[in-house]
């Protein structure tokens, strides 16, 4: 299969994998260079939003490609547009909506208007229901898959010998602040943390050479890290993510990875794993073979292969393709778009928090609550909204006190667009000031991140999409 794989990153950030027999990669950071023999390898494109017409013009019909691969993330950088110019598969990778500017808003919008076969989720299955309430089909969660190396690179960086140390390869600086507190925990236990900034082949012979490998995720997502450690036959120390996740359809705990709670907890794991190194040493081998076993390079592609032209997902991530999912709001598209700006917001706070506390009334509907748990350190409680909170949700029909709330921002998550006036200047005195035109969330102080108002032009699928 020939294979045009659009991408964002730029390889000595996270180097493409290979999807097809043959392949095309193009992104804004990649040149137009082309073999010897005058056959393109990889093309430019803007960033942002292109017409991939300009594109497919350049590409002789002897490279024509089968099928078309668009990895779009929350940075909006690869954004191809007109996809229904071409006629062979289409699928969509949805990467990073856990974090940055509306990311989940924005790939609704994006996802809903250009035609993709599959819509491939990567590191953030629990988003996954998200867009199926929201009426998008053919979603598909594929762990691991954007994994570059190849199995001899792998068996080569798992050594026989291991250093008694807890390996890191990633950022920790100021979009990491989970991260940072909890390495610095590690430090400060006197722990051997090594952490050192590597290229992604470097990575894997790092961790390779060291009895056990540190994973913090961002935001709550399955991230690729997961799969470089187990790879190297190192023993994987995780946060443990939320069921929606996917992590533990995967790993079993004290099998084949180990997981982390809280800081005391980290601490914990990981002065017993190096303290007891035979038996990290196993679980160690037994991730390495579990990845030998349903991640290995052939079984990959062509699992993605057979997902991308028949529909047919691979049977260890078939779940979402045979059992329904949680539809959430009972398809009401205009709740949950509400929802998600709200979910937003939460996330982002989620991101920079140790915990977040989430207060709702009691009529307040279980779904919400069930939105908010997708998150791994998010504490969902329900009380009154003088309880102690990072956001406090209540309705239309709970009378509160704007004197006794006790947290910094709140939402009437069922208020009409006519109630939101009122509101406004009902919460002013005890100063509260609306922060979006979309949904009555109000603010004490400057939001973390401002919601984001719904990107919808009339007429737009968008637009229907929430209608």
């Amino acid at each position: 299969m020939r294979v045009l794989l659009l991408t964002g990153p730029p390889a000595h950030y996270m180097a493409p994998p290979l999807l097809g027999e043959t392949q095309i990669i193009a992104g804004p950071d990649w040149p137009d260079a082309q073999t010897p023999d005058g056959e393109w390898v990889t093309l430019r494109t803007p960033v942002g939003e292109y017409d991939i017409a300009t594109l497919l013009a350049k590409i002789p019909s002897s490279q024509r490609p089968d099928a078309i691969v668009s990895l779009v993330d929350s940075s909006w950088r690869n954004l191809p547009k007109n996809l229904a110019l071409f006629r062979g598969p289409k699928a969509l990778l949805v990467a990073d909506t856990h974090h940055q500017t509306s990311p989940l808003i924005g790939m609704f919008k994006y996802a809903a208007t250009e035609p993709y076969d599959r819509i491939i989720f990567l590191y953030d299955r629990h988003h996954l229901p998200f867009f199926q309430s929201a009426g998008f089909r053919n979603l598909h969660w594929f762990p691991g898959l954007t994994l570059p190396h190849d199995d001899a690179t792998v068996r080569a960086a798992r050594a026989r010998k291991r250093a008694p140390r807890l390996a890191f390869v990633g950022q920790a600086g100021k979009i990491h602040p989970q991260r940072a507190r909890l390495l610095a925990a590690l430090r400060a236990a006197d722990l051997p943390v090594d952490q050192r900034p590597l290229p992604q082949r470097d990575a894997l012979d790092f961790y390779g050479d060291s009895l056990l490998g540190f994973n913090a995720s961002l935001n709550g997502d399955l991230n690729l890290r997961v799969f470089e450690i187990i790879a190297s036959g190192a023993a994987l120390l995780t946060d443990r993510l939320a069921s929606e996740s996917g992590l533990f359809r995967l790993f079993t705990e004290g099998k084949d990875i180990f997981t982390y709670g809280s800081v005391d907890e980290l601490v914990e794991r990981a002065t017993h794993a190096l303290a007891h190194p035979r038996e990290t040493a196993k679980v160690g081998h037994a991730g390495a073979a579990l990845f030998d076993r349903l991640f290995n390079a052939p079984l990959r592609r062509a699992a993605f292969q057979e997902l991308l032209v028949n529909g047919t997902p691979a049977p260890a991530f078939a779940e979402e393709a045979t059992t329904p999912v949680r539809k959430y709001f009972t398809g009401d598209t205009d709740r949950l778009l509400q929802t998600m700006m709200v979910y937003e917001g939460v996330q982002e706070l989620h991101r920079t928090e140790e915990k977040v506390r989430v207060v709702l009334t009691p009529g307040v509907e279980e779904d919400v609550t069930a939105v908010c748990a997708t998150l791994p350190r998010v504490q969902v409680v329900r009380g009154p909204v003088s309880t102690e909170a990072h956001i406090a949700i209540f309705t239309r029909d709970d009378e509160i006190v704007p004197a006794e709330i006790n947290a910094p921002r709140i939402w009437c998550c069922n208020a009409l667009p006519q109630d939101r006036a009122v509101l406004n200047d009902y919460l002013a005195p005890a100063g509260f000031t609306p922060v979006s035109d979309d949904v009555a969330v109000l603010c004490r102080i400057a939001p973390v991140v401002p919601v984001a108002s719904a990107p919808a032009e009339e007429g737009s699928p968008m637009q229907q999409l929430a209608s």
